[in-house]
């Protein structure tokens, strides 16, 4: 009876030890799913190298209006066929906070103005007369307590501001520029002394700060 029981054991060991190995064989040889959780090769490096959404600052921010400070000129014109002196000392006052321009020297596109404000100090700034705005400044100008009176008495008397008297003394000579204007006289009768360009040669003009009669010198 003992005997019997032993073969029994055995014989229901090695049943279940077959089993065992059918289904450990099954599951090795079985076809396994693709994993989903990550992406494949070519999606990452396509993700990682297509080129921003996000535009570039030069493609951001509100138009430039051309009546702040900056740098440069950008527009390639170095050498204006006329320049608009009333557009350029308009900028010049603006830089300072307000004036009277007492000088403008320069050549073709960048003219440096310079403003007396009402205490006499001085400001000057470049700018740009293709551009109509300000190229460098405005930074302060030296100047002594003599000639900031001065200035404060002839801004009093003036009657022909620096943009017109630009004009009037380039209009007095045919085919002149202008490359400087300054301010000069006393304050019962402010002069304007233009220096012109005319065919490769200077001339020197007056502009009478009161009536804008131009005379040659």
């Amino acid at each position: 009876m003992a005997r019997r029981n032993r073969i029994t054991v055995l014989t229901a060991s090695l049943v279940i030890g077959i089993g065992m190995t059918a289904v450990l064989a099954a599951c090795s040889t079985g076809d396994d799913a693709a994993p989903s959780g990550s992406a494949s090769p070519s999606a990452s490096r396509s993700a990682s190298t297509s080129p921003s959404a996000t535009p570039t600052d030069d493609q951001t921010g509100s138009a430039d209006d051309g009546t702040g400070p900056g740098t440069g000129n950008g527009s390639g014109v170095d050498n204006p066929t006329s320049v608009d002196w009333a557009t350029v000392t308009k900028q010049g006052l603006a830089a300072a906070g307000g004036g009277t321009v007492v000088s403008l020297t320069g050549a073709g596109d960048n003219w440096t103005v310079v403003v007396a404000d009402a205490s006499g100090a001085r400001t000057q700034s470049v700018v740009s007369a293709t551009l109509a705005r300000v190229t460098s400044g405005p930074f302060p100008k030296a100047s002594d307590s003599q000639t900031m009176a001065d200035d404060v008495a002839r801004a009093a008397a003036l009657k022909v501001d620096a943009a017109a008297a630009a004009a009037d003394a380039e209009k007095s000579t045919a085919g002149a520029k202008l490359s400087s204007l300054v301010l000069g006289g006393t304050g019962a009768a402010p002069v304007w002394t233009a220096t012109l360009t005319v065919s490769g040669a200077t001339t020197t003009v007056t502009v009478d700060g009161t009536t804008g009669a131009t005379t040659a010198s």
